[in-house]
């Protein structure tokens, strides 16, 4: 697959209201749902077992795409807003989209993902701990099956492991293990981008340089989302063509490194008065604009090295001025 199609298809989505206005989108204009269906923020909460704000969104996004409509009533009508509304239990035609077989909503652990990821990668500055899954699934209210596809989520991002008793625990985000996954980058990265030219599009290289310079420009008036987005735009999506996907599985391990700002930089961390990284990733895409893969390879390792030190002063600054947070599922 190009690396210019994940614009719009699945494995580019990384968010739960992302994932819900792909398969809605897919529905609609594969007249899976009919013109005039009422969609409400409630309904479809309820259906994919997820709060509201993830459902609110992917509405919008449906609404600005002009193929769900306003009407003189609650929430929005499938089509131009032409024909009468239709009110019908939307399980009906969602049902099959959003539950499994054993009729458990698909994005159930998404709707606690976030919420469990911030908890555990902060745990992780502090060295290993165990998880018990029973006891995560009733913290959150829900049942242990989605408790166990949330830590196994964790578990392919390198946060999470599981022992030969099949017990999980936190994998410790030490000085000595952030070195580790830093060289690991540093030696794959380069190569796995330089090997993925073939699949990444003049299209899709605009599309990174406009959200880049956008964030440069409002910086720092960026979100720790956004930030963390435009990591994702390198360090995943723009991978997702490098042909080689034993260095995919390999580097998805290291994300771990990602998370961390995602979850510190803003909140416990004051944003850096200049974010390096936005310009390194500039750099890095200008030379893959140029198809240069000795300039791409150098930037990226410059990028990936030059990272290091922050996330490691980083961490070092939320182990010596925080302490992490006592939950039941932890221990």
């Amino acid at each position: 697959m190009r690396v210019s199609n994940l614009e719009s298809g699945g494995p580019r989505k990384t968010s739960l209201y992302e994932e819900l206005h792909g398969r809605l989108k897919a529905a609609i204009l594969g007249e899976a749902l009919p013109e005039g269906l009422v969609l409400t923020e409630a309904a479809l909460a309820e259906l994919v077992g997820s709060s509201r704000a993830p459902v609110r969104q992917a509405l919008q996004l449906l609404f600005d795409d002009g193929l769900i409509a306003r009407f003189d009533g609650r929430g929005f009508i499938v089509g131009t807003g032409v024909v009468r509304p239709k009110r019908v239990k939307l399980g009906a035609y969602l049902g099959k989209l959003f539950h499994e077989d054993d009729d458990r909503p698909i994005f159930a652990w998404q709707a606690l993902y976030e919420d469990v990821e911030r908890i555990v990668v902060y745990r992780s500055f502090f060295g290993r701990y165990r998880i018990n899954e029973i006891e995560l699934a009733r913290h959150f209210g829900v049942g242990r099956a989605v408790a166990r596809d949330v830590l196994l989520k964790l578990e392919t991002l390198g946060i999470t492991e599981k022992d030969d008793n099949f017990r999980w625990s936190i994998v410790p985000l030490d000085s000595q293990r952030i070195r580790d996954l830093y060289e690991v980058r540093e030696q794959i990265e380069p190569v796995a981008l330089s090997s993925a030219l073939g699949g990444l599009s003049q299209e899709h290289v605009g599309a990174m340089l406009a959200r880049l310079s956008q964030a440069l420009a409002d910086y720092p008036d960026v979100s720790a989302s956004t930030m963390y987005e435009l990591e994702l735009d390198l360090h995943q999506r723009s991978l997702q063509a490098c042909p080689n996907k034993e260095f995919l599985s390999i580097l998805k391990r290291t994300h771990c490194v990602l998370t961390l700002s995602k979850h510190v930089v803003g909140s416990h961390i004051k944003m850096p008065e200049y974010e390096p990284f936005l310009a390194e990733h500039m750099g890095v895409f200008k030379m893959v604009q140029k198809r240069d893969e000795e300039g791409l390879r150098k930037a990226m390792r410059d990028h990936i090295h030059n990272s290091q030190p922050n996330v490691q002063a980083r961490a070092a600054y939320i182990r010596e001025h925080y302490r992490p947070d006592e939950y039941s599922f932890i221990s």
